[in-house]
């Protein structure tokens, strides 16, 4: 009788179904609550050209015939029945619940987040973008965070608005310094962090014993840092670069913007004149890192016709269960990226800026 009543509602609602909240049923056919009222709804968002979010001034602009896009997801708060019946049938289409995709902040919070990540993230894009061709775009001087990973550990010993400038009597310059002596330690040693208040400036020494890598595939010791932040000093260049993402926020941008600035400002078609999907954080060093959403980023970029889409080299198996016709390729570093569209017949031999050429 439940399952009458539950077709009766539909029918009742006609073709308006596919705009009521899924919610809703659950409360007018009781036991058929389809998702809780916190459901979130991740669906393939958009793949869109990088190259017109991209100003650099003072230097020649080599215009490509192809384009690098930058991936999105969509999230959806107000799940309808149409979205539901499409999470069962479609791989592309997730329900998850709003802690698991927000946290514990606030819409706000996790909105304001986001924005200052996609920020460190372009600073990201343009430092590994100049240093690969030969230009020291900054100079770093420590490393931030925006958060702790529970139970880790380091978890009630450091907090946020404080640096790593040191580690174990050795100066941390940047991710990739830290990341070195990270691989050198193991779980269950002992370590010291040097840390300085990014308000006052004071320094501070914090003891704790190395974790595990939650990544198998990855070694040597762990201190569980998240939304990590750079801090550094720009360096007096002759040109500006500069990067409009909008609204959008996050990092997961970051390798997109990369490839995009190399294939401005150098001669040849990076891509090979083809259209290239990205997703992947980058590191000043150009280490490409983890994102979500890489399954429904992929059905994004197979509907725009993307002849490849680059991803971090642990979300292949996601990108690839969602397409079926879109060439993916897994990278963990810009050097593997740029060999990636190579492949695809892109220009990327002796790259290189020559800043004296500068306007």
């Amino acid at each position: 009788m439940q399952s009458i009543g539950l077709i009766g509602v539909l029918g009742a609602l006609g073709m308006g179904y596919v705009t009521v909240p899924a919610q809703w049923v659950g409360r007018i056919t009781p036991g058929h609550s389809i998702v809780d009222d916190g459901a979130v709804a991740l669906k393939p968002g958009s793949a869109r050209p990088t190259d017109d979010r991209v100003s650099i001034t003072d230097l020649t602009i080599f215009e490509p015939e192809g384009e690098i896009l930058f991936t999105t997801v969509a999230i959806d708060d107000q799940v309808t029945i149409s979205e539901w019946v499409r999470s069962v049938r479609d791989d592309a289409v997730v329900l998850r619940t709003r802690e698991e995709v927000f946290g514990t902040r606030t819409a706000a919070e996790q909105r304001e987040v986001n924005l200052q990540l996609m920020a460190a993230s372009k600073d990201s894009a343009v430092i590994a973008a100049l240093d690969y061709l030969g230009v020291e775009a900054v100079v770093e001087s420590g490393v931030g965070f925006n958060g702790v990973v529970a139970d880790g550990p380091v978890d009630g010993l450091i907090e946020v608005g404080e640096l790593i400038v040191g580690l174990d009597d050795q100066l941390v310059t940047g991710i990739e310094s830290l990341i070195g002596m990270l691989e050198q330690v193991e779980p269950g040693d002992s370590g010291t962090l040097i840390l300085e208040d990014l308000e006052t400036g004071q320094l501070r020494t914090q003891d704790f014993l190395y974790g595990t890598h939650p990544d198998p595939g990855r070694s040597g010791g762990f201190i569980g840092i998240e939304d990590i932040m750079i801090r550094s000093v720009d360096a007096e260049l002759p040109f500006n670069i500069q990067i409009d993402s909008g609204s959008i926020g996050g990092p997961s941008a970051g390798l997109a913007f990369t490839l995009t600035l190399i294939d401005l400002l150098t001669e040849g078609e990076l891509t090979g004149g083809n259209r290239v999907a990205v997703t992947g954080t980058i590191t000043g060093g150009g280490t490409v890192g983890n994102v979500g959403g890489v399954a429904q980023k992929a059905a994004a970029a197979e509907d725009e016709g993307a002849a490849m889409f680059i991803v971090p080299i642990d979300r292949v198996e996601d990108a690839e269960s969602t397409t079926s016709t879109l060439d993916i390729v897994g990278v963990s570093s810009l050097d593997e990226a740029l060999a990636a569209l190579a492949s695809l017949g892109g220009d990327i031999g002796e790259l290189a800026l020559d800043v004296s050429a500068a306007n």
